[in-house]
């Protein structure tokens, strides 16, 4: 599932619901049918992986950067490690670091290139197998070539069909194969449905997808505000880094 629209829409505050740092005053997010609200927050985040646009690295090796996704106290064989780094299309930069998993990657992973950061964070929020990944413009902040790479990683991870992905771009063209792609605009679904679709439809998917063809930035949408009553949640160890 892609969420696609203006920036400042609410594709975002989805992504909140959906982790839990609010709760809808109104409606309900479900999983597997079931409402997420009356779900234990600790066991219901073990199964949600996310990638943020700036991952967060820490001066310690590649290998702990990766198991830092694993709940407090699991531990993770070389071979998981390995296959999750893989899967993030990691390892072949990964084995030719002067101490391969090993290697320390500085204050903020200031060792590697952005697009080396983000398929680390996204071997770190597959190593505990979650059945729902969030990745919230992944690759919004890279250039080309990163871009190209993680998007590479993404496309892997999506075809192994083990897993539902929500991602959330700025770049259109990263998401024309989604199954379904959902347009947010004023905090509101405006259009939601494959990229034939909605071109077909016409309508703000159009319009975004003319935009970034003529090589213009979308339109902001008016500021959202939060959720009145809503208390946002402060993130358990290790969530914000899934």
């Amino acid at each position: 599932v892609a969420l696609v629209g203006p920036s400042g829409g609410g594709k975002s505050t989805v992504v909140s619901l959906i982790k839990r740092f609010y709760d809808p005053l109104e409606g309900k997010v479900l999983m597997d049918g079931r409402d997420i609200r009356k779900l234990d927050r600790s066991s219901y985040m073990r199964h949600v992986g996310s990638v943020m646009q700036e991952p967060v690295l820490f001066a310690v090796s590649i290998r702990d950067n990766i198991t830092y996704g694993l709940p407090p106290g699991e531990e993770a064989s070389d071979e998981l490690v390995e296959k999750c780094a893989r899967d993030a299309n990691a390892w072949e930069f990964i084995k030719r670091m002067p101490d391969a998993l090993k290697t320390t990657v500085g204050e903020r992973g200031v060792r590697l290139s952005g697009g080396q950061k983000q398929r680390v964070a996204i071997a770190r929020a597959l190593i505990k197998g979650p059945s729902l990944l969030l990745l919230d413009e992944a690759t919004s902040a890279l250039d080309s070539e990163s871009e190209a790479l993680v998007q590479a990683a993404i496309d892997r991870v999506i075809a192994q069909h083990s897993r539902t992905v929500v991602v959330i771009a700025h770049r259109l063209s990263t998401v024309r194969g989604a199954d379904r792609i959902v347009v947010v605009s004023g905090g509101k679904v405006a259009q939601q449905g494959t990229h034939q679709e909605l071109v077909d439809e016409g309508g703000e998917y159009k319009t975004l997808i003319t935009r970034q063809m003529m090589g213009h930035s979308p339109v902001p949408a008016p500021a959202e505000p939060a959720p009145q009553g809503a208390s946002p949640s402060a993130p358990s160890p290790g969530e914000g880094a899934a």
